[in-house]
């Protein structure tokens, strides 16, 4: 098969692979909305959860802070405890650190590293992140449990399912990420609960929801961003 022929099946492939992710996010945003049926979908929002509170603890560190601690419920809330840092980036990290980092797990599997590779490193270092900052009862026995099933995972799963699991636990840290924003933009309008965006706006001169909404614009930059870089053509040997 010539290089050019090869090119353009990889470009079919791509393309229904993730008209298929497209497909499969939609029907997690469906679960979520459904109480009776968001438990198939709770341990992903769980590790979304972990991955929001570390990506505030983790931005307090980047900008010269300490990560005390972080805590997170059964009901997917979740509170991470910083001192000094920048905060108006470790307020803004937890939903943009989430699309951030779904980005780069996406595109690291779609370009650089297989699905157990992936599993085995973000079982370390879940493991390794939740072993110095969690400080709470439920927090300890979810990431033990996450762990455990990120490695099992790499262990003991097919290929095929391998693969579909890093896109699927990718995909939602992204779609969570809206899922979040919007409530933040509903209660930023009532204000009823303190959120990112109401501690946001206690830093600037912007409104609660305009702070959703420019985290919004962010997470689908990064989306299209990762999706141009897992669809674009691999380069093939003329030997194939």
């Amino acid at each position: 098969m010539e290089p050019g022929e090869l090119q353009s099946r990889d470009g079919r492939d791509g393309w229904r692979r993730w008209l298929g992710l497209a497909l499969l996010g939609v029907a997690l945003i469906g679960l979520w909305q459904l109480p009776w049926l968001g438990w198939l979908v709770y341990p992903f929002r769980l590790f979304g959860t972990f991955v929001h509170e570390l990506s505030h603890g983790l931005a307090a560190i980047a900008t010269g802070g300490d990560f005390v601690r972080f805590a997170v419920a059964p009901d997917l809330s979740g509170v991470a405890h910083s001192a000094g840092g920048i905060r108006i980036v470790v307020a803004s990290a937890g939903y943009v650190g989430s699309a951030i980092f779904g980005g780069l797990l996406l595109a690291a599997h779609a370009r650089l590293l297989s699905a157990r590779t992936l599993l085995f490193v973000l079982g370390v270092g879940f493991a390794l992140l939740c072993l110095l900052f969690v400080r709470n009862l439920f927090g300890i026995a979810g990431a033990l449990a996450i762990t455990a099933a990120l490695f099992a995972a790499a262990l003991r799963l097919p290929a095929g399912w391998r693969d579909t699991l890093v896109d699927v636990l990718a995909l939602q840290l992204i779609l969570d990420g809206y899922n979040s924003l919007f409530t933040v933009f509903t209660l930023a309008r009532n204000g009823a609960t303190q959120t990112d965006a109401h501690t946001m706006a206690t830093l600037t001169l912007l409104p609660a929801t305009w702070w959703a909404v420019i985290w919004m614009l962010v997470s689908t930059a990064v989306l299209f961003t990762v999706l141009r870089i897992a669809l674009r053509p691999r380069w093939h040997s003329a030997n194939g």
